[in-house]
């Protein structure tokens, strides 16, 4: 793909599956959202471009049909345009692939990983390209930045179809890692009879002419099945420039796997990432967060580290979370925002809740997605019980708000104690009320690309107790302004966890004043989006960070 002239600013477009505020699933759309705005204060043009899911209330105004290459034949589907903050958000609407049945974010396949959304997002790379080939106010986009697996489909055929050649010459990419674990990796033949299977039904003619050539196998799943399409490691394989989120994290991956111990790195990418670094083109660029959202001096009561009394201010939204979790579950449950199943074991526990004694016990929370790589550790067996029951027989309260493929078991452990609530929801009031209520933060991540949990629970004074590995190494200072655990096997890292949520619970019961400090400190700590953006312009313009 080309490299731009030094002489031309850049204007980009960001491609993603999510985009906050619009239709988002993590921390993917937190990014999305806030870098774009960053960048275009700076002066650069830029928009975004995401699907039109049916799930998405956001009013955008049609700007035509256009022209979709897929399945061996042309698509129409309608393309809208909108604005956030001042930046342009093209919406892509086609019904058979992001309204129905398929109409959220993500979708969880009955057969095969990624078989649904592999297909959903094939389509929206080529519709992108299409785009950007036939709508005129685009003519002037030079760079794509492009976000996770879910564009690698974009990158191949940017690279390799010839019907893509002249937008190919005018364009600088860049691809951003959010998470590797998640690599969307399908079949590209099968004789399975099912619509869009697999690669060769997406883009026939295509798969002929990779076929032919030897570039299929940088193309490939690196590890068995060595016959599917990896995208991920297409777009890290194909973009002019790549990068992850945070430089820890960016080390990591060029790492192999070693579960013995307890490392989880490059996901058999490692070889390839680490070929782009020999070529200059590989870099960590830490996120940021964006600091006029979280703002405890707005909330009521306010409090701060440059406010009186902040302390007591801030012991006040502890209290009142406590008081009114009732109030708050019943809300959700008439909403549908939380489970029945849920929401009637919170309900009985909430009416025999001692308030003082979860107004005097420290506050454990954690907002989160109920996935391995979050919460595994918790859940594994340690000493004959789970990680999070040893938790639990602490004189600590613990809340988690969390959502995702474990959370049947967090109900049955955490709601198992009478110290202990799992919301099985994910509501943002509610998620912001325990960040400026809670007193420690718990990411016991497995890894962590980045992270914004912590960051947030930092500015609210809620000091997280972090594993040390990825983007929480590169944000959490042990003992100033969290607290940070480490281990070089899987026992000796839970028990490290254990031991340092103990040492953390000493301090807030007999060093108030290194405790205060150490709130002051993570609240008054910035990792704004300014150098960052920075970074990410000098790789716009196609030069190593």
């Amino acid at each position: 793909m080309h490299t731009r002239s030094q002489t031309r600013k850049p204007h980009v477009l960001m491609v993603a599956a999510e985009c906050r505020d619009i239709a988002t699933a993590g921390g993917l759309g937190d990014v999305v959202r806030e870098l774009s705005k960053a960048i275009r204060q700076r002066g650069v043009r830029v928009s975004i471009a995401i699907p039109y899911y049916g799930i998405v209330t956001k009013r955008a105004v049609s700007i035509g049909q256009f022209t979709v290459r897929f399945g061996g034949k042309a698509w129409k589907a309608e393309w809208f345009r909108g604005t956030l903050d001042g930046v342009t958000i093209y919406l892509l609407r086609k019904p058979e692939f992001f309204d129905g049945e398929f109409k959220t974010v993500y979708i969880h396949s009955q057969h095969h990983p990624f078989e649904d959304d592999g297909r959903r997002f094939a389509f929206f790379s080529s519709a992108v390209l299409g785009l950007l080939q036939d709508y005129m106010p685009l003519d002037s986009i030079n760079t794509l930045h492009c976000h996770d697996w879910h564009t690698g489909v974009l990158f191949t055929l940017l690279k390799y179809d010839p019907r893509y050649r002249e937008l190919a010459g005018r364009l600088h990419t860049l691809f951003t890692v959010h998470n590797l674990e998640y690599q969307g990796i399908r079949p590209f033949t099968s004789r399975i009879q099912r619509p869009w299977f697999s690669f060769s039904d997406w883009f026939p003619d295509l798969y002929q002419t990779l076929r032919s050539t030897n570039v299929i196998h940088d193309l490939r799943h690196p590890d068995p099945p060595t016959h599917w399409f990896n995208p991920m490691r297409a777009a890290i394989h194909l973009a002019d420039q790549v990068n992850t989120v945070s430089p820890t994290y960016a080390g990591e991956l060029t790492r192999a796997d070693n579960p013995k111990l307890n490392f989880l790195g490059g996901r058999g990418l490692e070889d390839m990432i680490n070929a782009r670094k020999q070529e200059q083109r590989f870099h960590g660029i830490l996120n940021g967060l964006d600091y006029t959202i979280h703002t405890p001096a707005r909330l009521t009561p306010p409090f701060d580290a440059t406010l009186p009394r902040w302390s007591a201010q801030r012991m006040q939204h502890k209290h009142a979370v406590v008081a009114q979790l009732p109030r708050m579950i019943t809300e959700l449950a008439h909403t549908n925002t939380i489970p029945a199943w849920n929401a009637n074991t919170l309900l009985t526990k909430l009416s025999s809740v001692e308030h003082s004694a979860w107004k005097t016990r420290p506050l454990l929370v954690m907002v989160t997605r109920a996935a391995d790589q979050k919460v595994k550790m918790l859940l594994e067996m340690h000493n004959r019980k789970s990680t999070l029951a040893h938790i639990l027989a602490r004189e600590v309260s613990l809340v988690i708000l969390a959502t995702g493929e474990r959370e049947a078991e967090l109900h049955h452990i955490v709601n198992g104690h009478s110290n202990g609530l799992f919301i099985c929801a994910f509501e943002r009031t509610l998620a912001q009320r325990l960040y400026a209520g809670g007193d420690l933060f718990l990411m016991p991540s497995d890894f962590e690309p980045c992270g914004i949990s912590q960051l947030i629970s930092m500015r609210y004074g809620c000091l997280p107790l972090v594993h040390g590995i990825g983007g929480l190494r590169d944000t959490v200072q042990d003992r100033k302004t969290g607290f940070v655990f480490h281990g070089k096997t899987r026992a000796q890292t839970r028990q490290a966890l254990l031991d340092t949520l103990d040492a953390a619970l000493r301090c807030h019961r007999h060093e108030r004043r290194q405790w205060r400090q150490m709130q002051r400190q993570a609240m008054q700590t910035r990792f704004d989006w300014s150098q960052s953006v920075t970074q990410y312009l000098s790789l716009y313009d196609g030069q190593s960070s």
